[in-house]
């Protein structure tokens, strides 16, 4: 199986996951959690690296700073990052997803295709992320999830249990609530299974995903 969790910041997936990942031990379930972030996957985190050396470190490092976001400002620049992060997302999505289920492993994905999508919507307002070609071809070869779940959360709650955790590089309240606009949009046009409130107790909203999973496994 291939499960995938979704949703803004806070809403609950780490939580989740990690529920759900104590449930295959117990049962001597083979899994493997994959944290995918476009952007920031294996293969591009390393190109990242060498390209920081081959510029003797001239290249701004990750995380918010005024360097980088001046990069970003630059419009070949962005067109360029965003190239060869779609093209490691579309070597996760089918090459590495594909390789670890015919090894028999059950696949949880924390984020996934969507949740890339808002990501790349907010950084990249004047690129047309529908019309790009390798997002089409992301779409069309993405391995579809088995479950694919997403838990929804005010921005407001996502903004205060963020400050409750003092999360680092943590995001406004206003870009939080941009994000939940386009979750919504996405929500209404079924990109997602099952919709599960963020609010309910961690014990309510484990006990709906087992039940979806043991159901579905059937």
């Amino acid at each position: 199986m291939i499960i995938s969790f979704s949703g803004i910041d806070s809403c609950g997936k780490s939580t989740q996951i990690k529920l759900l990942e104590n449930y295959f031990n117990k049962k001597s379930i083979r899994y493997k959690n994959i944290w995918s972030r476009g952007g920031y996957t294996n293969w591009f985190e390393f190109i990242k690296q060498v390209a920081r050396k081959l510029s003797f470190n001239k290249l701004p490092l990750s995380g918010v700073n005024e360097k980088r976001t001046k990069m970003f400002e630059n419009s070949r620049f962005q067109k360029v990052w965003l190239c060869i992060a779609l093209l490691d997302l579309i070597r996760l999505y089918t090459i590495t997803f594909k390789l670890n289920c015919l090894l028999r492993y059950n696949i949880i994905c924390d984020r996934y295709l969507w949740d890339t999508y808002i990501d790349f919507k907010l950084a990249f307002p004047d690129i047309n992320l529908e019309k790009h070609i390798l997002w089409k071809i992301l779409c069309k070869v993405a391995v579809k999830p088995d479950v694919s779940i997403i838990i929804t959360i005010s921005p407001e709650e996502s903004w205060k249990r963020s400050v409750l955790k003092k999360e680092p590089f943590s995001e406004t309240l206003e870009t939080r609530k941009e994000r939940d606009t386009l979750c919504k949009r996405i929500i209404k046009e079924n990109k997602w299974m099952w919709v599960i409130n963020g609010h309910d107790s961690i014990n309510d909203i484990w006990e709906k995903i087992k039940g979806i999973i043991d159901n579905d496994d059937k």
